[in-house]
């Protein structure tokens, strides 16, 4: 009895599905959102009554015929199944509205009204398959030859789903890889074109981030020989570093563009890194809004690296202050901040190893 209430079930869901997609929708706002849940709704109430139609079909020894050994058994008809479910919801999808990627033979069963007549290739046998009785009176071939063509056709068809979701994939990626070198490319125009107008009267400052070590080559090069265009560049940019708020700016250029005087920027740079520690130190005391990346605009990765490659054994210790940016890091933040762990805690505490 519960086979065939599910039987019936499932039939009246494909009567539902075929009435709901025989008309062409308006694919425009709320009426495309409604005819897009409706398929979902469909399509849903389908996959669910008929996999437990097909459960209960096996339970009652209904596809012994396909196979003596019963995993196989299981594996062959889920996929059937599912085949099944998958084609009988494309074909309503594909119906009105077909996208160009997927192989034509998909549309041509979707405007056969595919999604009525390829669940019946199923639903037909299922009804002599659900009572011994009736599965004897009939010839094998009865209920075996529908079900194989069900099966056949729907795995095929989903074959070319694969195929066309696949293609539609590689046609978006392409379309964002296009999109997304377009806007590299204009950002690279809108930069060099900033630089280009900057003059010699203009601070340095408007350039300091050009000129960091990942910029791309063609921006940063041009970004650094402005800087460089400045008679006194080298003594702008230590005014910067020691500016108690775009200090770390500075950590762009050095990080990567080699300073001709690196003694006169050891003191500053210095200074510049017990000014940080103060910053974090009053930092996580006062704030309201901690987060694990809550110091990464500071650039203490491009800090240590400047320091590594142009500024180390010239005559000051950093270690003091990279101590002190350590202590820093450690302060005691409010109650509900607690659990939050810096990244640039390991970022000293690595610096002070090697060194």
């Amino acid at each position: 009895m519960l086979g065939y209430f599910f039987y019936v079930l499932t039939f009246l869901i494909v009567i539902g599905f075929t009435f709901f997609s025989a008309s062409k929708p308006t694919l425009i706002g709320e009426n495309a959102m409604g005819y897009g849940l409706g398929l979902a709704f469909f399509g849903l109430a389908f996959t669910i009554s008929s996999l437990i139609l097909t459960l209960i079909v096996g339970w009652k020894g209904g596809f012994n015929w396909v196979s003596d050994q019963s995993f196989n058994r299981n594996i062959l008809v889920g996929l059937g199944w599912l085949c099944v479910a998958i084609a009988t919801f494309a074909c309503a999808a594909f119906k009105w509205e077909w996208h160009g990627e997927f192989p034509q033979f998909l549309r041509w069963l979707a405007k056969s009204n595919g999604q009525t007549w390829i669940p019946l290739l199923m639903l037909i046998p299922y009804f002599s398959l659900l009572n011994d009785e009736i599965r004897a009176s009939l010839s094998p071939q009865v209920y075996k030859i529908p079900l194989i063509i069900a099966f056949g056709l729907t795995a095929f068809m989903a074959l070319g789903i694969l195929f066309g979701w696949l293609r539609d994939s590689a046609k978006q990626q392409t379309a964002r890889m296009e999109e997304s070198k377009e806007r590299y490319d204009n950002r690279q125009v809108e930069h060099l074109d900033f630089i280009n107008k900057q003059k010699p009267t203009d601070p340095i400052l408007n350039l300091l981030s050009l000129s960091g070590r990942f910029t791309p080559q063609e921006v940063r090069s041009a970004a650094v020989a402005k800087i460089k265009s400045h008679p006194d560049w080298e003594a702008e940019l230590i005014k910067v570093l020691e500016d108690d708020y775009y200090y770390s700016n500075a950590y762009s250029f050095i990080d990567g563009n080699a300073v001709e005087h690196p003694e006169l920027f050891l003191k500053p740079l210095n200074n510049s890194i017990l000014h940080m520690a103060t910053e974090i130190q009053e930092s996580i005391t006062d704030s309201n809004n901690l987060q694990d990346w809550h110091f990464e605009h500071l650039g203490i990765e491009r800090l240590f690296r400047a320091i590594d490659e142009q500024f180390l054994n010239k005559g000051m210790d950093f270690r003091p202050a990279a101590m002190k940016l350590q202590e820093a890091l450690k302060t005691t933040p409010p109650e509900r901040f607690k659990n939050v762990r810096f990244k640039e805690t390991l970022l000293v505490k690595d610096w002070l190893k090697r060194h």
